[in-house]
């Protein structure tokens, strides 16, 4: 049962009422933007949220079915074709309130729902739709918990949940000085020596295919860098990046970051194979001793 305030509800039990609707979005970065279906841009808590929102009807039941909707919005500078491309949706949050937007304050602001942004798709060049799940539909998902020899976490990630890893680089930037002709949505130069990030990742910073996604590097050489992956915009001379190493999932990579503590993978576990390579008084891990299964 939501809690109406007083004051919105006086307005809402009144002959006239100045409400609109506000759609927060939190990206995965952090960052926040907001968009209304009023005609005229409303700060609400510290943020604007700018016109051009036309949402659905948001259905929800006393159940554990989940609530959906969908939300229609104008591609701007503030979300325009190229961020949605580059999957700057991807992993973010909404939030969508009722207010009186003459009085734009807590006192007169309804949380409605919230949930996770799923899929988005874009619409004559001029507008994109962005599905709007509720948190109910994370109770429906299939969770449980496999084993594996090598680390499961995401490098970079606080060291909390399933996935988190607690141990992280620094990144360097660069910018790119070349473009191989006959791969140009992966192979480029930098103007740093690349040798080190052979096991690294690469954020375009600037470009069009600028986004917080961490790309994955196939191969890298001092002055060369191959990413798993094709952009999905051309690679440009000039475009800026940040790049940084990543781990190989390992042990021995592990200990070397000092993270063993947090490594998510059980290397020990007898298997199939590893019964047939066992090697006692093996050195293993850099330099832990004892019978063990080797990789």
């Amino acid at each position: 049962m939501r809690m109406i305030p007083p004051a919105l509800q006086t307005h809402l039990d009144g002959s006239v009422t100045t409400t609109a609707l506000l759609l927060q979005v939190t990206l995965e970065s952090g960052e926040h933007y907001g968009i209304t279906s009023h005609d005229q841009p409303i700060t609400y808590d510290g943020l604007t949220y700018r016109i051009g929102f036309d949402p659905s009807v948001i259905a929800s039941a006393s159940d554990l079915s989940v609530d959906n909707g969908e939300a229609r919005a104008l591609l701007t500078a503030l979300i325009n074709q190229n961020q949605l491309l580059n999957g700057h949706l991807d992993n973010a949050h909404w939030k969508l309130y009722l207010i009186n937007w003459q009085q734009p304050d807590n006192d007169n602001a309804l949380l409605l729902d919230a949930g996770d942004i799923g899929e988005v798709k874009i619409k004559d060049d001029s507008e994109y739709r962005a599905e709007l799940l509720s948190y109910a539909m994370r109770l429906k998902q299939n969770l449980g918990t496999s084993w594996s020899r090598t680390c499961r976490a995401t490098f970079g990630t606080p060291a909390k949940g399933q996935n988190g890893c607690g141990a992280s680089a620094p990144f360097t930037s660069g910018t790119v000085i070349a473009v191989d002709s006959s791969d140009p949505f992966r192979v480029f130069q930098g103007t740093i020596n690349t040798a080190a990030y052979s096991i690294g990742r690469v954020v375009w910073t600037g470009g069009d295919n600028k986004g917080s996604r961490a790309h994955k590097i196939e191969a890298a050489n001092p002055s060369t860098v191959a990413l798993f992956e094709a952009m999905r915009f051309p690679i440009k001379i000039g475009d800026t990046f940040n790049i940084r190493k990543d781990c190989n999932k390992s042990p021995a990579d592990c200990i070397q970051y000092k993270n063993f503590v947090n490594y998510k993978g059980e290397p020990f576990i007898p298997t199939g194979d590893g019964l047939e390579s066992m090697t006692p008084s093996a050195q293993v891990f850099g330099g832990l001793s004892g019978s063990s299964i080797q990789p």
